[in-house]
């Protein structure tokens, strides 16, 4: 749709119902009329928070659906699978912020799967534990079949263990006491999880596990019967090797608490005890299951309780794992001083065959290296591009970031969640004014005077910078910048601040 203008797009955002007729001709009127360029058009929709930058990419290539779910009000994509995607959505109705999973477009005929997935949503939904996911509400919407839940705000814990290099022993076991926690509240409520894994699932801000996609492993496309018997489905592949290797029946408890021993080795180690792949037989090989490396091969200063543990977890023999979770988390409790305790990890290369050789160069574990490890950063800018770079490089240094697209709504979550937040940036470039009476309002509230921020000012206004009201712990960057001054300038905030405390 390259022949876009302002006023056709205004009249698009009304047609697929993403803005109200008043707020598409409010818009379009402050950004200059209908010869208002789409510049000047899209940031005035990203900067009053109506538009999303995913809404208006679809926008401006003529999609005219895809907006709605039922509800709720697509914001932007999350992340996607071959099984389904996942949206950011804010229910119409209560304006609450929920995780919309919609089934993909190529099982929508497949009415077996659709069934499936409407009956074991709907087998989940009564399940409230705080460390799983809720889910509210299972629905279609013009053929498309979704559930809503709640949207957390973090990562899911592969990518939570990609970035935070350095976990210790202590904070490694609270989430898999908290990951066993939901288990065993959902086993005794008649259900099994059968798709562990770390990507499914999710550590808040504040450091909790939320286990996701439970009951949702064993929907598979039915064109071929032998796909359930043997395990062809992706997402259940990993239980069907396990479960034929030790000739358990499916739903077998200790199938989950071997899968949560290979999550609890892989954020000890680093590494996945089971190795990785995509070919289905080599997935499927007992060898695989039967094999693992010991995790002194990775590690080093693991106690001899925990090892104990790991190993009694990942047992091939079913008969010498946990019988059931009660026993695993009393074991876990035994584990003493855990906290702080220093583990050494070897550092692994890839020789040309694809094996994994130590290379002897020990690499100290456990304390707390990386600079933002344990912080929460409050980003505040309406730019994607922005949002998705500083979140991507900072991430990869330990720090949480959380993502507000409106300058005064970003003031008042830092207002309302003292304590949650270690700094906050402000970028002018796409909110311009809002983002610097945002900034400087900080601290004229008792309640935020005390947060540490830095403002980013755009190059072409730069004569903000004059207006910014700046502080002990309130800093300003001008454009064009390098990350590396960002992260210094975070650093150097967050310590004052913590210097400042008694």
């Amino acid at each position: 749709m390259s022949d876009i203008t302002s006023e056709k797009l205004s009249r698009l955002c009304v047609e697929t119902g993403v803005l109200s007729s008043q707020e598409a001709e409010n818009s379009l009127s402050e950004a200059g009329g209908i010869d208002a360029s789409l510049e000047a058009y899209f940031s005035v929709l990203t900067r009053k928070e109506l538009v999303t930058n995913w809404q208006l990419d679809r926008l401006t290539k003529g999609h005219r659906d895809g907006y709605f779910y039922g509800k709720y009000k697509v914001l932007y994509l999350v992340g996607a699978g071959t099984f389904a995607r996942v949206y950011r959505c804010v229910d119409t109705k209560t304006d609450r912020v929920r995780a919309v999973k919609v089934l993909r477009h190529r099982y929508s005929d497949d009415m077996e799967v659709t069934e499936q997935f409407m009956r074991e949503a709907r087998m989940v939904m009564p399940l409230r534990h705080p460390n799983i996911i809720p889910v509210h509400e299972v629905d279609s919407h013009k053929g498309r079949y979704y559930m809503s839940m709640d949207f957390i705000e973090g990562q899911n814990l592969r990518d939570f263990v990609k970035f935070r290099k350095h976990m210790d022993l202590g904070e490694t076991m609270k989430l898999i006491e908290g990951i066993c926690s939901g288990l065993k509240y959902a086993y005794n409520e008649g259900i099994t999880h059968r798709d562990l894994k770390l990507s499914n699932v999710l550590v808040t801000s504040k450091g909790q596990a939320k286990i996701a996609d439970f009951g949702l492993a064993t929907i598979v496309s039915t064109d071929e019967s032998k796909k359930k018997e043997d395990g062809s489905n992706p997402r259940s592949i990993d239980y069907a090797g396990l479960e034929r290797a030790t000739k358990v029946p499916r739903n077998d408890v200790r199938s989950d608490i071997f899968f949560v021993g290979c999550m609890f080795y892989h954020l000890l180690a680093g590494q996945p005890p089971l190795s990785e792949t995509r070919d289905r037989i080599q997935r499927l090989n007992i060898s695989r299951y039967r094999d693992i490396p010991r995790i002194g091969k990775y590690v080093n200063g693991l106690p001899a309780s925990v090892i104990s543990i790991l190993n009694k977890a990942t047992s091939f023999d079913p008969e010498k794992r946990y019988p059931n979770y009660e026993m695993l988390m009393s074991d876990l409790e035994t584990v003493e001083q855990a906290d702080g305790v220093l583990l050494e990890r070897r550092s692994m290369t890839e020789s040309t065959d694809g094996e994994q050789k130590d290379d002897g160069k020990p690499i100290k574990r456990g304390v707390i290296q990386q600079e933002g490890d344990g912080k929460t950063v409050l980003l505040v800018d309406s730019r994607q591009n922005m949002q998705e770079l500083i979140r991507a490089q900072l991430g990869k240094r330990g720090y949480r970031v959380l993502i507000v697209s409106n300058a005064e709504r970003a003031l008042q979550r830092l207002q309302e969640g003292v304590g949650e937040f270690d700094c906050a940036i402000f970028c002018t470039g796409g909110l311009g004014e809002d983002a610097l009476t945002a900034f400087n309002q900080l601290g004229d509230d008792y309640r935020t005077e005390s947060i540490p921020a830095v403002i980013i000012v755009d190059t072409s206004q730069a004569t903000m910078a004059s207006r910014a009201r700046l502080s002990n712990l309130h800093g300003l960057l001008q454009m064009p910048i390098k990350v590396r001054q960002l992260r210094e300038a975070l650093v150097k905030l967050i310590r004052r601040k913590e210097s400042l405390e008694p």
